[in-house]
């Protein structure tokens, strides 16, 4: 095992991020947390990160066999269950997903898929049990992996929609699935698929988010079976504005966006602070809204993948080794 220490950096004016350099300098694209304190970050050169103490301290539990390759997704299930998937191409034996039933002491590979163009995006689990895994379409169908043993077994869901050519969804902060009790949402470059029934039934839904190789939605986010926000961008073509985000009252049924949802760059994350405060971040920068998300206020340009937040602590990682920690007043 490798333990990683970070260096504190000094704030710039306008950020309240506690900014934290991992020595290893991965690129971080997942969040899962129990609580304000115990906390997991993954991505790439073999990195399952782990803090106890709220993000102060880190330690690689990731086992030195598998120091290569980049774990896009990561689920907490509870205290001793953890699972990360592996992202790349499963004839090159990238497409796998392990799984420590002991904290992160060991780990077991629990799925390994071998096929050509098999991809993984995100995982997303409902409870210790249910979950679900995002890939690249296969076979002119959304590539859904579902399991019901906690990951031990995995099958792949047979009834969805078909889907567009060309259409897919992008690795970046292991957001392309939201999960609010029975209602699952999963999306592609400019198209969510919903079920209202744990996945026996689906529909799609269509969305103002344009779709193209590097732009369209990067994350789905709801937080109760109505409303939610999906946000997005262009990661390639980042000076000229697009479209960074929507929100929805009904389930998706129908987004709204505003002409100030514009912006040159990507946003990637969303995680709710409080009853009405949230966070967005991408490469574009930081940005929060005291409205449930229908405004947004730029904070600064500090560049992460993914945010999580609890009990009024947000962590957020991404390139470079970097990780932010920002607490949050009541009141703020």
């Amino acid at each position: 095992m490798r333990f990683l220490f970070f260096l504190l950096i000094s704030l710039t004016a306008n950020a309240q991020w506690k900014i934290q350099s991992i020595e290893n300098k991965a690129s971080f694209r997942a969040i899962d947390r129990l609580g304000a304190d115990n906390i997991w970050v993954s991505g790439s050169k073999g990195s399952i990160l782990k803090s106890t103490d709220g993000g102060t301290t880190w330690k690689n539990v990731c086992p030195n066999r598998f120091s290569d390759f980049d774990f896009r997704g990561i689920a907490v299930l509870n205290k001793n269950e953890i699972i990360a998937i592996s992202s790349g191409d499963g004839s090159e034996g990238k497409a796998f997903c392990i799984k420590s039933t002991n904290g992160g002491l060991t780990w077991e590979v629990v799925l390994d898929k071998k096929e050509k163009g098999v991809f993984f995006d995100t995982i997303k689990f409902k409870d210790s049990k249910n979950g679900f895994i995002l890939g690249d379409a296969i076979d002119s169908k959304p590539y859904l992996l579902q399991t019901k043993d906690g990951g031990l077994t995995w099958t792949r869901t047979q009834n969805l929609p078909n889907i567009m050519v060309g259409e897919a969804s992008f690795a970046a902060s292991n957001s392309c699935i939201s999960i609010w009790k029975n209602s699952i949402w999963f999306n592609t470059q400019n198209r969510i698929f919903h079920s209202k029934n744990s996945g026996k039934t689906w529909q799609v839904l269509e969305t103002p988010f344009e779709s193209g190789q590097s732009l369209g939605i990067f994350g789905t986010f709801f937080f109760s079976k109505n409303k939610g926000i999906i946000v997005g961008g262009d990661y390639v073509h980042d000076k000229k504005p697009t479209l960074q985000y929507a929100f929805t009252q009904n389930g998706g049924n129908l987004w709204q966006t505003q002409s100030n949802y514009e912006r040159n760059g990507l946003t990637e994350s969303i995680s709710k602070i409080n009853d009405a405060q949230f966070i967005s971040v991408g490469t574009i920068g930081t940005a929060l809204s005291t409205d449930n998300g229908k405004t947004w206020i730029v904070k600064d340009q500090e560049s992460f993948h993914v945010v999580s937040c609890k009990d009024n602590k947000c962590v957020a990682a991404g390139g470079n080794g970097r990780i932010g920690v920002w607490h949050f007043s009541s009141s703020q």
